[in-house]
């Protein structure tokens, strides 16, 4: 049987998850294509075209 201390720190545990999923969502929306554009640049140091 759980007790109320084990199910409030899960509780606890997913709402951090949340929040730092929503942070890095965020993010990727600020910086998404500055993010897009680099890996492609760097990408393409390592496998240029011919």
């Amino acid at each position: 049987m759980h007790n109320q201390g084990s199910s409030a720190s899960l509780i606890e545990l997913a709402l951090i998850i949340v929040l730092i999923a929503i942070i890095v969502l965020a993010i990727l929306l600020i910086i998404g294509d500055d993010l897009r554009l680099w890996v492609v640049n760097t990408l393409q140091g390592f496998f240029p075209a011919r």
